[in-house]
């Protein structure tokens, strides 16, 4: 009935009509042609832009391109995100290499950042550039009334050119007959020329000059870290899905399976489908939540099946176990050869009532024997039936590799741990406080790093899962108090000393300590590694209070930039209590090293006064969004309260090289997969397969078969300042490889090896 465009975006929201609605799919489909409706956006939905993955952004695009192309012939070069909390620099580059040019946002709003325009040139950090605006006011405008606001819009534009978002409803919406009617008089009547138009027309007329080179922040902070269960699963899953696609391109390539790219897009989806930009930061009701759930949990089970099946095709190439051996085969998802520390269970033959015990050995390949420990198993059945040990290694690169297991039965006598708090040789030096069962120090090459540091600590919070307002943005958080050691734990706690023991051996040391403030207990739990300088910290808190925010203090020793993670890159993080958003590693940059933290559980902190606090949980309401001088919740009822119950954190320290960050947290979250398996006796003959980087810290992000270009895509990372150069060789098959700061690549391999330049596919 008018003559203008109706523009939108999103697959899943597509994906949906045309399941559901086909008639009006191929409606749809004949506006498209018609150049009445504009596929907008050109993303399969609009996700979090602070915590996805590079390798997650680029799927977010790519599965999306895929899709408009195939059902529309069409696709979108203007990336929009309307809502979510902020955006990470690195999306300047994955934009950029993905073939869009532009990127249309709405937060942070004026009021929480200033921007030296609203039309600009947003900068990465590898260097690369696109056209970006942030839209005045948002895209809301009221039902019947959407003309007057698009003039006052307009009045507030500079510039020969601007942009007005308008539609009913959240996120815009749907146009009414009478706005479309009062649009058109106010076109009639408007001294400025008004059309309807798409987001690349808007971008062809604009030359911006302002240039941004930071990331878009910060907007509504507590979506770093409310629901924290969907984090984790969402980290987890996001991890499991990368090493699980390197190991089935290893099956593929060595002719054992076919790959299977059809169960795999569906876990892509679950995954994407999770980072829609109020479950991930954990802005939705409780139903979203438990959404955000399914979707991950059946993303973890499929991924998981698949794991499986290519860990079993890569076992027919090994020969059966020998007399006495119990086989442990581990696949190394790395593009380099490692040392590390492998923790693995299995069987012993038959249950042991004997008053013998088993004595565990392990050798490698070449029958060499390796330093190992036994740790407590998993289950809690006191008979000698179950083992899991922990063994040092040398693993070689994007393979399986074998270890062997034997047993010697010997008479021995039951003692306990022995309490031991210190640590030290000639490169480290670590103690655990006897008295408030803190980490007192934690010195390398005599340099203090840490000190009285691993506290946990209760600050004062509100419920507003988005911390809205104003203050909350300087800093999320007040009144911190800190968790004392339990002196006679209780409890879930009960029968524990405050500060025990429980492993101790030619391996590891480890020791829990039990805390307490208010209504919230937690358990520390301290491992450190004899021929390692870093260390392990897991965290298990029992939430009892809400309107309150439990962080991890790191008083840090040294002085230096604080850099964080992001999307194919890092960044620098506010020093000044504002809280940050980062990805899997933190490090305060010193003079020769970094002090380093490697997670896989949790996106947001926060520094000040030389300590760096982890953000763990956010005791707050579901959907509790604060308006004028409103009560944020109801009093005269129970709300439902976010992370209740049980949740468990897993952090690593450690004292590393700048360029050695993204390699190492990267071995922190795809872990070898290890498990005692017994190959069968019918060993297959498989093609051979090498692969290798040259430059260890050119992290190999992704490995998968490529969809449109045939062969298999290499994704790989320099996330460093620094230009550098590597060799990466397949077979016989070798590629030099030049990458800028911060640069991201992607290499083809179809017989041969090929660079794709500029492009992500």
């Amino acid at each position: 009935e008018f003559d203008y465009i109706f523009c939108h975006n999103e697959v899943t929201v597509y994906k949906y009509v045309e399941e559901y609605a086909p008639a009006l799919f191929e409606k749809i489909r004949q506006l498209v042609n018609e150049g009445k409706w504009h596929i907008m956006g050109g993303w399969y939905l609009q996700p979090d832009c602070n915590m996805p993955s590079g390798e997650s952004f680029v799927r977010q695009i790519l599965t999306a391109r895929r899709y408009f192309l195939e059902k529309f012939g069409t696709w979108a070069t203007t990336a929009i995100n309307f809502d979510p909390f902020g955006h990470t620099s690195g999306l300047v580059q994955i934009i950029k290499k993905c073939g869009q040019d532009s990127y249309i946002f709405c937060r942070p709003y004026a009021s929480e950042e200033t921007l030296p325009a609203e039309q600009f040139i947003w900068e990465g950090p590898d260097g690369s550039r696109i056209k970006a605006l942030r839209a005045i006011d948002g895209y809301n405008t009221p039902l019947g009334n959407a003309a007057p606001v698009i003039a006052d819009r307009i009045a507030r534009q500079k510039g020969d050119v601007g942009c007005v978002l308008w539609g009913v409803g959240n996120h815009g919406g749907g146009p009414s007959r009478k706005d479309l009617a009062d649009i058109q008089t106010l076109m009639e009547e408007s001294p400025v020329k008004i059309v309807h138009s798409t987001p690349e027309a808007f971008f062809r007329d604009i030359e911006p000059e302002a240039v941004v080179k930071n990331s878009l922040r910060i907007s509504m902070p507590g979506c770093y870290t409310s629901m924290c269960r969907v984090k984790q699963k969402h980290i987890e899953l996001e991890n499991e899905l990368y090493l699980t696609e390197k190991m089935l391109s290893v099956a593929a390539l060595r002719g054992l399976i076919k790959y299977p790219q059809a169960k795999l897009d569906t876990v892509v989806e679950d995954l994407l489908n999770a980072e829609f930009h109020d479950v991930l930061p954990g802005s939705c009701i409780r139903a979203g939540e438990e959404n955000g759930l399914k979707l991950l949990d059946h993303g973890l089970l499929e991924i998981e099946r698949l794991k499986t099946s290519a860990f079993f095709a890569l076992c027919k190439t090994e020969d059966p176990a020998k007399e006495g051996e119990i086989p442990i085969l581990v696949f190394n998802p790395n593009a380099y050869e490692f040392q590390t520390d492998i923790e693995c269970e299995f069987m012993l033959p038959d249950q042991n009532w004997s008053e013998n015990t088993a004595q565990v050995f392990v050798e490698d390949d070449k029958g060499n024997r390796l330093p190992c420990q036994t740790i407590k198993e998993k289950s809690n059945i006191s008979l000698d039936w179950r083992k899991r040990i922990i063994f040092s290694c040398t693993l070689a690169p994007l393979s399986l590799n074998r270890f062997s297991v034997f047993l010697d039965y010997k008479k021995t006598e039951k003692v306990g741990v022995k309490q031991n708090l210190v640590l030290e040789d000639d490169e480290k030096y670590i103690e655990i406080d006897a008295d408030t069962g803190l980490l007192k120090s934690y010195r390398v090459e005599g340099v203090e790093y840490l000190k009285y540091a691993c506290q946990p600590v209760l600050f004062q919070d509100n419920a507003d899962p988005w911390a809205m307002q104003h203050f909350q943005q300087s800093r999320l958080g007040t009144n911190g108090k800190p968790f004392a050691l339990i002196k006679e734990p209780y409890g879930v706690f009960k029968g524990m000393k405050s500060i025990q023991t429980v492993e101790n051996g030619k391996i590891l040391l480890r020791t829990e300590a039990f805390f307490e403030r208010e209504n919230t207990k937690a358990r520390v739990e301290y491992t450190f590694y004899h021929k390692r300088t870093y260390f392990d910290v897991r965290l298990d808190i029992f939430p009892g209070d809400v309107d309150c925010f439990v962080k991890l203090a790191l008083p840090v020793g040294i002085r230096g930039e604080l850099k964080g993670q992001t999307a194919f890159g890092s960044e620098k993080l506010f020093a000044d209590a504002r809280e940050n958003v980062c990805g899997r590693f933190i490090a305060v940059k010193g003079q020769k090293k970094c002090l380093a933290v490697f997670n896989d559980c949790i996106y947001g902190s926060h520094f000040e006064d030389d300590t760096l606090y982890l953000s763990l949980l956010r005791g707050v309401s579901y959907c509790a969004h604060p308006i004028l001088d409103r009560p944020i919740i109801p009093s005269d009822r129970f709300v439902e309260k976010i992370d209740q119950g049980e949740r468990n954190f897993h952090f690593r320290i450690a004292v590393v090289a700048e360029d050695e960050l993204e390699r190492l947290a990267q071995e922190f979250n795809q872990k070898p997969y290890a498990l005692s398996a017994f190959p069968i006796a019918y060993r297959e003959k498989a093609l051979p397969l090498s692969i290798a980087v040259a430059n260890r810290n050119i992290t190999l992000v992704a490995m998968k078969k490529g969809e449109e270009t045939g062969g298999y895509i290499l994704r790989l990372l320099n996330n460093s300042p620094e230009s550098v150069q590597t060799e990466l060789s397949v077979n016989d098959e070798k590629i030099l490889l030049s990458f800028g700061k911060y640069e991201v690549k992607t290499v083809v391999y179809d017989k041969d090896l090929r660079e794709s330049h500029n492009l992500l596919i």
